[in-house]
């Protein structure tokens, strides 16, 4: 082969690499611009080795990442966050979700089953009591009355200095500075909302160690539901408590 052809064969060499990489580029764009985890997946198949694949493995993990945090925030329960922790550990997500599940901790979230299942177990007894009543000719026991929780108008008056009663909690952290840190982001971020309310942080603990509860003072549950229905809009964690 003569020089002149030597010359061809390296030109058609390189119009085809640069074709390639024009192509490459062009569908590294098209998948950028779709930004879905199909179109980076299917960019992964066609250019393996592309020097963009790393780049498209890590948004593919956040396009994960964000889709089960809207479904767990979306859900609000302490199985959901912690389905979502185990599935994530190391998501930008993590720490607010183990934050949540620390404020359902906190709240007695999680002796909801129990109590649901206490009850379920009264009234079955209590169906039993009825039936072998009646088998008996006797008149059916009258079911107890549940205990009022109603509080009076002293414990509405404690409740509203925010000392004792009814309280939102807005996080759980683990230092006081952090809570602290929080409520000036928080009032700053929901001036409308928090603008009236006093922080109060409450030191706890829990199996991680020492645990700073954040929290706000209302009136009423109704008042404490309210702000947390609102706050959580805006998928900002609240939980209503009581102490």
């Amino acid at each position: 082969m003569n020089n002149t052809g030597i010359y061809l064969l390296v030109v058609a060499v390189g119009a085809l690499a640069l074709g390639g990489c024009s192509r490459e580029s062009a569908d590294w764009k098209s998948a950028s611009a779709a930004d879905t985890t199909e179109a980076y997946q299917q960019f992964l198949q066609q250019y393996p080795k592309s020097a963009e694949s790393a780049q498209a493995q890590t948004r593919i993990k956040q396009i994960a990442d964000d889709r089960d945090w809207q479904a767990a925030a979306a859900a609000d329960t302490r199985d959901a966050y912690e389905q979502f922790v185990a599935q994530h550990a190391d998501s930008k997500w993590a720490q607010e979700a183990r934050i949540r599940i620390e404020n359902f901790a906190q709240s007695g979230a999680a002796h909801g089953s129990t109590a649901a299942a206490a009850a379920a177990a009264a009234s079955s007894a209590a169906s039993v009591a009825a039936a072998n009543a009646a088998a008996n000719g006797a008149a059916a026991p009258v079911a107890a009355a549940p205990p009022s929780t109603a509080t009076g108008s002293s414990s509405a008056k404690v409740a509203s200095s925010g000392k004792r009663g009814h309280f939102a909690q807005l996080g759980a952290f683990h230092s006081k500075e952090r809570a602290e840190a929080a409520w000036k982001k928080l009032a700053a971020k929901y001036p409308t909302e928090l603008k009236s309310l006093k922080p109060h942080v409450v030191a706890g603990t829990s199996k991680n160690g020492p645990v700073y509860k954040l929290r706000v003072g209302m009136a009423s549950r109704e008042d404490a539901r309210s702000l947390c229905a609102t706050l959580k809009k805006h998928a900002q964690a609240c939980v209503p408590v009581t102490a």
